[in-house]
C-alpha cells in the first residue's frame, strides 16, 4: 500500500477536524451538554412512535391474513 500526497493531505485534514472538534466540545462542554439532554429524549420519542408505527401495521397484517383464512 503506497500512500500518495493527497491521502496524506486528507488525513491530516480529518485529523484537523476532529482535534477541533475536540476542543470545541471541551470548550463548550455544558452548552453541548444541554442540547443533548434535550435531544435525547427527542430520539427516544421517535424511536417509540416509529416501533409503534410498526407493531401497528404488523397487528394490520396478522388481522388481514385471520380474515382470509375465514
Amino acid at each position: 500500500m503506497r500512500l500518495t500526497m493527497r491521502s496524506l493531505q486528507e488525513l491530516l485534514f480529518g485529523g484537523t477536524l476532529v482535534a477541533v472538534g475536540l476542543v470545541g466540545i471541551w470548550y463548550f462542554l455544558s452548552k453541548v451538554l444541554a442540547v443533548l439532554l434535550g435531544v435525547i429524549p427527542l430520539v427516544v420519542l421517535f424511536l417509540g412512535a416509529l416501533f409503534v408505527m410498526i407493531g401497528v401495521s404488523s397487528m394490520r397484517m396478522k388481522s388481514v391474513e385471520i380474515d382470509r383464512r375465514e
